[in-house]
């Protein structure tokens, strides 16, 4: 039963599931055209950027996830619920995310392409900050139930992590594992809220 309900939701979102493989391949043949015309350095700042996208990308695929389908007052009325269909979409989109970032960071690595490569440690990076803009927009998501505010906080939180933490904390570990552990709170936080079957359904019928 578990498997079935999550093979609808996947059957759903196949689309935004496959985003962020192709964007990683996309980045990655880059890097190996690049590789074969350009120096190094001329080649990593254009994958500091690069790198970048599939973080944009995660966090607006998953506002869209978590309020492109307005159900609540259906999906509250069955034993299924609310919280179970967002957080099952939530672990579908960012499963996907954080394997493809893996794979991304993998290629890059072994093309010593890796913006700011402090070896295998660095993979911390993208999975760290994908783990983190998907939990909070979720929680957003939870809290407003609003596309266009859920995406603008996903590009917010990025903002704050590319040019306001990242350039000062530069140690891998120190820079993700604090903003994840507040991420994950807040992800907890929105599960609780997620479940108040109640204020999902008055919250919606308002919009």
């Amino acid at each position: 039963m578990r498997l079935a309900f999550v093979g609808i939701q996947l059957k759903r979102l196949y689309r935004l599931v496959l985003l962020p493989f192709i964007l990683t391949a996309g980045v990655l043949l880059a890097g190996f055209v690049l590789e074969g015309i350009w120096s190094l350095s001329r080649i990593r700042p254009v994958m500091m950027v690069l790198t970048q996208v599939p973080v944009i990308a995660a966090g607006l695929s998953t506002a869209f996830v978590l309020n492109g389908d307005p159900i609540v007052e259906l999906t509250e009325s069955t034993p299924t619920g609310w919280r179970k269909v967002q957080v099952t979409r939530l672990l579908i989109i960012t499963v996907a995310n954080l394997t493809a970032a893996g794979l991304l960071f993998i290629g890059l690595h072994m093309m010593r392409l890796w913006p700011r490569d402090q070896g295998w440690v660095s993979i911390i990076t993208p999975v760290g900050s994908i783990f983190m803009v998907n939990c909070l927009v979720f929680l957003i998501a939870v809290l407003t139930m609003s596309m266009p505010t859920s995406s603008l906080a996903s590009i917010a939180i990025w903002l704050f992590l590319c040019f306001i933490w990242d350039p000062y904390i530069t140690d891998p570990v120190r820079q993700r594992l604090l903003p994840m552990f507040f991420a994950a709170a807040g992800a907890i936080f929105g599960w609780n809220m997620c479940g108040d079957a109640e204020r999902n359904v008055v919250k919606v019928a308002a919009l």
